[in-house]
């Protein structure tokens, strides 16, 4: 007959091999089970730090004639605002750091470059007929962000994950564009353009794990997150070939607003005996929509898009 210390540990194999029991199984009042399992108390703070990467196309804009408008050309038109094709990279870092495992402050930093093309209009900027150029451009942008995140402790422990979010982005980005055509003729128009952006954000995330084991999780996931803002731009154009009077700046400004969404595949994976080191992974898409409000010159509002396949990797400590 089998005593009693083989009975339990036949019914408890944890136990028997020195692992804890998987996060979470502990009782809210801090009680042992009723097999004697030695009690994993849920951790407090937690710290991580992860990795992401987009590679997006889609659409950008830029402004035409405002500074050669301002140093004195004699324009077939007003100043416009024109759209060209891109793609782009981006790539990132995020580190975040919770008390309680409720609220979070999350401080990011991601650097972009887009290389695009499109025409630019010059009408009868030198006094002969209406000139289509094409041109390229390569932007170079830089996001630095803050937010405080709030999750909801009530679903730590089950299927689903959801957070609520609210920050503030600082945006610096710097454009290049030049005349694309070959030479003799090419070169003529240059322009450099720096923006700043200060935007407001406020945004939700949702978790579904399809699938949770001892160690490992998979979930599907979707955020979402609005924004609104004021631009600034100042703006260079130079028409090398024909220079007679100085170039001057203009500077224009901008209400800006949008969304970002994401939807993606995420992947944990607790590491160790006790499991207080994670590694996170998402795969999947994001889109990102911009609508800019120019007040000068009855131009009204332009759209940007950007969109393409999105992936992070993280690694998360509890302590």
């Amino acid at each position: 007959m089998l005593s009693s210390e083989t009975l339990l540990a036949q019914a408890n194999p944890l136990q028997q091999s020195g692992a804890g029991p998987p996060s979470g199984t502990e009782s809210s009042q801090g009680a042992p089970d009723l097999l004697g399992l030695p009690l994993v108390r849920p951790t407090r703070n937690e710290i991580s730090v992860s990795a992401d990467y987009l590679f997006g196309q889609g659409t950008v804009t830029f402004p035409e004639l405002f500074s050669l408008r301002n140093s004195g050309f004699a324009l077939g038109s007003s100043p416009d605002v024109g759209i060209a094709d891109r793609k782009s990279d981006y790539a990132g870092a995020t580190i975040s750091y919770s008390f309680n495992q409720a609220w979070y402050l999350d401080l990011s930093y991601a650097r972009g470059h887009s290389s695009a093309a499109g025409p630019v209009v010059l009408l009868n900027v030198i006094g002969g007929p209406p000139s289509v150029l094409p041109t390229t451009f390569n932007i170079d942008d830089d996001w630095d962000q803050a937010y405080v995140r709030y999750t909801f402790p009530a679903l730590r422990f089950t299927r689903f994950s959801a957070y609520l979010r609210a920050g503030v982005s600082f945006v610096q980005a710097d454009l290049h564009a030049i005349d694309s055509r070959p030479p003799p003729l090419g070169g003529l128009y240059e322009q450099t353009d720096r923006t700043e952006d200060i935007l407001g954000n406020a945004g939700f995330g949702l978790v579904y794990f399809v699938y949770r084991g001892y160690r490992a999780k998979l979930g599907l996931q979707l955020e979402g997150e609005g924004f609104y803002g004021h631009r600034s731009q100042d703006s260079r154009e130079d028409l090398h070939s024909f220079d007679p009077y100085p170039i001057v700046n203009a500077r224009i400004d901008n209400d800006l607003y949008g969304g970002l969404g994401r939807s993606t595949v995420r992947f944990e994976y607790a590491l160790g005996r006790r499991g207080v080191f994670k590694l996170l992974a998402d795969a999947g898409m994001e889109v990102k929509y911009t609508r800019i409000e120019y007040s000068d010159f009855d131009i009204g509002t332009r759209d940007e898009l950007l969109w393409g396949p999105y992936a992070k990797i993280g690694l998360k400590y509890s302590f």
